[in-house]
């Protein structure tokens, strides 16, 4: 009876959704797995970003594309950023160490793989 207590304080205690996976994965199967993907599926399969970053529209964007003759967003596109560390092979022996994950409107528009420190 007592182990049983424990274990619920356990999984009490536990964070209700994981933290990052630590990468280790080749390229193009990383980017198969999740091109086109909602932020559930991407949340679920590789725990929860290290970092996020949302993006910001420069205040004259609008006026400045306009200007240009170029057709104006209207819709207000949520667009954010995921960051995930790990090993992503690119070529024999070379490896990336950073994933980012760009999200419009829950799906997943772009991945860009980058070596940061």
């Amino acid at each position: 009876m007592q182990h049983r207590k424990w274990l619920a304080l356990m999984a009490l205690a536990l964070p209700l959704s994981l933290p990052a996976k630590e990468l280790n994965t080749e390229e193009r199967p990383f980017l198969d797995a999740y091109s086109g993907k909602s932020r559930s599926y991407v949340e679920e399969n590789l725990g929860k970003p290290l970092k996020k970053e949302s993006a910001v529209k420069p205040h004259n964007a609008d006026q400045i594309l306009q200007e240009k003759g170029q057709a104006v967003a209207g819709n207000g596109d949520n667009v954010e950023m995921w960051y995930y560390r790990g090993k992503i092979q690119y070529a024999p022996n070379k490896y990336f160490n950073t994933a980012e994950l760009t999200f419009a409107n829950d799906k997943c528009v772009n991945i860009t793989f980058a070596n940061k420190k």
